[in-house]
């Protein structure tokens, strides 16, 4: 089994939900916004759902993390284009002659015109419709549906509010597409989505991804071997006690403790595997808990408001107003230190701080 915790991991645990939930959104052509923390698994999520529709859907998948730039990002959905239809490094191939490209590639010349117009055209403002409306006209030119999966579309915040107002009018008018959107920065896409000033407002429907279930985790543990190893019943629970439900973490501790029970020269995953691995976790993320912990506590009160909400401070400050405290609070879950329940999002950063201050 290939089990691989981040990067681009190809393993869903459960989300079934939220699979039948997004496959009926792009069935009705109904746009959706998939806002959860980092590390929870919307990129997966997503990429799992659009593999089902690749046979009948121009799927085409941007990052807008990867753009540097309003005409990086434009260069970047245009290659995403092409490659949708099978052309891949489209931009590439652009120094050739077009005769050349619509040969090779099985296109009409028109098609290829679409992209090379774009890719030459220096007014930005131009270029910004032209890049925009080719998933529409490719949608219409080969008679399919397509799908855009934006991800990290929170990061357009940094191009500012024009070119996302753009996109909005230029989206609007597409009977064709379907438009997926995901975001780490729940203040960030709330604000995108879910305010009525913003351009976006009321544009998508909006997929909170939370933690997992306890019983999808434990379907999966029961099931999993790992070349041959499985996990004691015993490893198991404790692994489900200490990720509470962490994606991400889940598929992480997994690893760590088959890699601990090979070095003990074990066959099957025990809770002393499990214990070694937590360890391991630890140290190996220690100096970006003391970094995020640094810039937390930079602000006064702040790292005090953490700690008594995961329960490790006896301190009190008689001083802070419950309109401060609330301040502190929200600029906790905007970023995405707590969640709306107050817990910490991070769970291995959350026993980093019990180990420091118990």
């Amino acid at each position: 089994m290939r089990i691989n915790a981040g990067g681009l991991s190809e393993l869903m645990v459960g989300r079934h939900n939220e699979v039948t939930t997004l496959k009926a959104y792009i069935q009705m052509g109904q746009h959706c916004a998939v806002v959860g923390p980092r590390r929870y698994g919307k990129t997966t999520l997503v990429n799992t759902v659009l593999s089902d529709f690749k046979k009948e859907y121009l799927v085409i998948t941007l990052d807008v993390f990867n753009a540097s730039s309003i005409r990086e990002l434009c260069m970047l959905y245009i290659d995403a284009v092409y490659e949708s239809h099978g052309v891949s490094h489209f931009i590439k191939h652009t120094k050739d002659a077009l005769l050349d490209i619509a040969s090779r590639f099985s296109l009409e010349l028109q098609d290829v015109k679409l992209g090379y117009d774009a890719i030459k055209e220096e007014d930005e403002s131009v270029l910004i419709q032209k890049t925009f409306e080719l998933a529409e006209v490719f949608a219409k030119r080969f008679h399919k549906k397509a799908v855009v999966f934006f991800d990290e579309f929170g990061d357009m915040e940094r191009f500012g509010t024009d070119i996302i107002k753009k996109m909005r009018s230029i989206f609007q008018t597409h009977k064709h597409t379907v438009y997926i959107f995901a975001g780490s920065q729940a203040s960030t896409m709330n604000t995108i989505f879910l305010d009525k000033s913003n351009a976006f407002f009321n544009f998508a429907s909006i997929m909170k991804l939370g933690t997992l279930e306890d019983k999808e985790i434990s379907t999966f543990l029961t099931g999993l071997n790992i070349q041959s190893s499985s996990l004691s019943l015993e490893a198991s629970t404790l692994i489900q006690t200490i990720v509470k439900g962490h994606p991400f973490y889940l598929i992480k501790l997994i690893q760590e403790s088959y890699i601990a029970s090979l070095l003990r020269g074990a066959t099957h995953i025990q809770t002393e595997d499990v214990q070694k691995a937590v360890e391991k976790i630890l140290f190996d993320n220690k100096s970006f808990f003391e970094s995020e912990w640094s810039k937390i506590n930079a602000k006064k009160h702040k790292g005090l408001i953490l700690k008594d909400l995961i329960g490790v401070t006896i301190e009190q400050n008689k001083e802070l107003s419950l309109s401060y405290k609330s301040q502190l609070l929200k600029e906790l879950k905007d970023q995405t230190i707590i969640d709306e329940e107050k817990k910490c999002v991070d769970v291995f950063f959350e026993l980093w701080l019990r180990k420091e201050f118990t």
